[in-house]
Parts: C-alpha cells; structure tokens; sequence
C-alpha cells in the first residue's frame, strides 16, 4: 500500500496497473535487499542463516523501516524511464491526430504565387499580418495540445520583436505581458552568454516558488510556457513535441521567405 501511494503520487499519469506493476517490482526489490543483508550478516558475523535472514527482512526493525521508505525513491529512476517509454508514444499519436487537423484546413492557404515585391517588409507591411492571420488557428491548435496538460497555465507563441503570434491561456494571464517580458528574459540571457564565448539558447528553464517558466527557441519564434511549480516533469515531453509539431507546421505550410519576413 505504502509503495502504491508513492508511486501514485511520483507517477501521476501511470495506470493502475501499472502503479501495482511498479510496487510488486519494488517490494520483489525490497526482499531481495533484506535476503542480502541476511546472508552478509551470516558472512560477517557467522550467525544462523534463517534467523539472519528474518532479520535482514523484517526483524531488524531499523534496517526494515529503511528499506520500507527508501525502496520507491532508490528505484524512481529507472522506473521513470520505463514510464516514459510506455507514455510518450501515445502522446504522439495524440500529437499526429491534432497536427492533422490542423494542417487539413489550409490546403489553400498559399495557392496564389508571391511577388518578389512582396518579400520585402518596408514596401509591403501588410504580408506579415496576412501570414500571422493565417497561421494562427494552426498554431493555436499546437498551443492547445500544451495548454490541456494538467498544470499548465499558459502556452504562448513570440516573435523576435516580443508580440504574440498565438497563445493558448487561463483568463488570468496577461499574455501580452509575457510575451514581452519572455522576449527581454532570452535577450538578456544570450547577452551573458556572448560574453562568455557561448552561442545563443535554445532552452531557458526558470523554477520560482508558484511557477515553472520554459522558453524553447524554434526558428525565429519562443515557445513560452507557464506551469504550475509542482507539474510533474512528464510536461518537459509534451513540450518538446509540440515545438516540433510548430516547427513542423511552419516549415510545410510557408516558404521560408515568407518566414524570413516574420522574424525581420
């Protein structure tokens, strides 16, 4: 029970079998230990091998308390990997269906050829709104798969400049506020790191007492995410998967001119 509790909570999108799978592993781990405490203590001290085994398993009260309570955290690690190698791949087929849906609906977007004329941002301002406009229900979409997950405040999509491209937010979010501040937080960083010799970031993670902030570079944009401090690290998956899903969007749907004119 006390092991099903821990990986209940440690586990939080696990099954139920699964969490009983883990806890079975875990108490099969935690006789073994004391089966091998046994059989050192008849090694060491030359004590009779059943009662050095009772012992090492559930007599020696010390011992048994604290293979009870460490046992889960000992083992978290590799239980972790196993968790996420059975969770991420139905996180993406999820991914493919929503990246489907939101790709089928602008199959027109871009029948009509661009001028070079067109191309340049001073004689032709009005091209990077028309792009902005017709990207946003798809990156809206990308944005949603990362705003569904528990814990997440905020999914929100910066330009270069620090405006928002689209965003995915709880009503009490200023969005608009983060997106330039987020804009300020990568500039600053990437400053310090020239000073330093190093190539600008490509992920900014910042942990403060109520939040979880991730900044992730794609292309010329920043996918900014709020989240609550305590959303379990599973979150790191599904954004690493929805930058993709945007970087995958936008390299099919638009010329990488016309990218080229929404960074400038």
């Amino acid at each position: 029970g006390w092991y099903m509790l821990i990986f209940s909570i440690m586990f939080s999108k696990a099954s139920t079998p699964e969490v009983f799978l883990l806890s079975t592993l875990t108490l099969s781990y935690r006789i073994g230990l004391g089966i091998g405490f046994g059989i050192f203590l008849v090694l060491m001290f030359s004590l009779p091998l059943a009662s050095s085994v009772r012992a090492g398993i559930y007599q020696y009260m010390p011992a048994f308390l604290l293979q009870i309570l460490l046992s889960p955290f000992a083992l978290k690690s590799i239980f972790e990997a196993k968790v996420k190698r059975e969770i991420t791949p139905i996180k993406r087929s999820d991914s493919d269906k929503v990246e489907q849906k939101r790709i089928e609906p602008f199959h027109s977007s871009f029948t009509a050829p661009i001028s070079k004329a067109k191309l340049n941002l001073k004689e032709s301002p009005p091209l990077r709104k028309e792009v902005k406009a017709t990207a946003k229900g798809g990156l809206e979409s990308a944005l949603h798969y990362l705003r569904e997950y528990s814990g997440v405040k905020a999914a929100i999509l910066v330009d270069h400049e620090g405006l928002m491209v689209a965003r995915d937010s709880s009503p009490h979010v200023d969005s608009e506020k983060v997106a330039s501040f987020a804009r300020h937080l990568k500039e600053n960083n990437d400053q310090i790191l020239h000073r330093m010799g190093e190539k600008a970031s490509e992920q900014i993670e910042i942990y403060t007492p109520d939040l979880w902030i991730c900044l992730n570079q794609i292309e010329g944009f920043t996918l900014v995410v709020l989240s609550d401090r305590g959303t379990d690290e599973l979150l790191s998956v599904r954004i690493s998967q929805s930058s993709e899903m945007i970087k995958k969007f936008l390299s099919q749907r638009y010329p990488q001119s016309i990218l080229k004119v929404v960074e400038a």
